[in-house]
């Protein structure tokens, strides 16, 4: 399987530096400065930034903190949740390789980090990533991160067949060997980790694959809302649609966010709701996926998720009404 990256990055590729910042005594107030990064970047999940503004950020990271291997000491300190959605799909799938493919799928809710690839051949299993102009800091951080995340969600110490980069050598045997315990190889063609094919049937440990469900599904969503990141920017929304949204959200926390329940605390019929949001050129069905999106931001932020806890924030009834209708949308 292959997926090529989005164009963009988002502040999440900065928030895991941030969050990793105080572990490693790692100063970062003037390097956030200097990047000039859109409001909300340092605060919020999923604020679009330049690819450049991420790359100044890491590379003046790097160079502030004086460690060659600052991606892999990131990768040590992220805890699970750092990656938000991306962590808590990964640590409910059913096996290593099912994570893998989710991880590649889902990617680019974090940044373009080249094409990401999942491939196997005999005995042998090859997550690549290639990124011709790739920081060697993010090849390894997204190199441990895979190999810490499989060993902490499968209760195994999962050990690859091999290691390789695409950039030189940047710090001492000894660092790499700590996190990987794996031959590892430099100036390769690109960056790959190498398993034993059987490892992809790896079991992790108490999935939830109705939550998984739940979650894969809102993670597609926040995709097609990124791919619409480069289109041209729609009008100011007006204060019909955002009292919808504020009426959305009290339906959503009492359960029932249908058209009609809206329409009841708006005051005015169904009929009426729906072709006052089509002048407005939205709907209630795209005014609730927006809204439930941005209560899944908030949630994962602030609790471990389970799929009955989702579902009630999300105003499902059930954990499997709620997968049923993310289905449907």
């Amino acid at each position: 399987m292959r997926k090529e990256l989005a164009p963009p990055a988002f502040s999440d590729f900065i928030l895991l530096l941030i969050s990793a910042a105080p572990k490693l005594g790692l100063p970062l107030e003037a390097v956030l400065r200097g990047a000039a990064l859109p409001p909300g970047a340092l605060s919020q999940r999923g604020v679009p930034i330049p690819l450049s503004a991420a790359r100044y950020v890491w590379s003046s990271a790097e160079r502030v903190s004086g460690d060659p291997v600052l991606g892999l000491r990131v990768a040590e300190t992220l805890d699970v949740g750092t990656l938000d959605i991306l962590d808590y799909l990964s640590r409910n799938s059913e096996s290593f390789g099912a994570a893998l493919s989710r991880f590649i799928r889902f990617a680019p809710l974090l940044a373009d980090s080249g094409e990401l690839s999942l491939s196997a051949d005999g005995g042998r299993a090859r997550f690549r990533h290639v990124a011709p102009n790739g920081l060697p800091a993010v090849s390894e951080l997204l190199a441990g991160m895979t190999v810490l995340r499989a060993r902490t969600f499968s209760g195994e110490h999962v050990r690859p067949l091999a290691v390789r980069f695409r950039h030189p050598r940047r710090g001492s045997a000894g660092a790499y060997e700590q996190i990987f315990d794996a031959p590892v190889e430099f100036g390769a063609p690109c960056d790959e980790l190498v398993f034993r094919r059987e490892h992809l049937e790896m079991p992790f440990r108490s999935p939830d694959l109705r939550l998984c469900e739940i979650l894969e599904e809102l993670a597609e969503l926040r995709l097609q809302q990124q791919r619409r990141v480069d289109a041209p920017p729609p009008a100011a929304p007006s204060g019909f649609v955002d009292e919808v949204r504020h009426a959305l959200r009290e339906c959503i926390a009492e359960g029932n966010p249908n058209i009609d329940q809206v329409a009841e605390r708006m005051g005015v019929s169904p009929r009426t709701l729906q072709r006052q949001l089509r002048e407005q050129g939205t709907s209630h069905r795209a005014l609730l996926a927006e809204t439930r999106a941005a209560l899944v931001d908030r949630y994962l932020t602030i609790a471990v998720p389970s799929r009955h806890a989702l579902a009630a924030e999300l105003g499902y009834a059930s954990a499997r009404s709620a997968s049923r209708a993310l289905r449907r949308r």
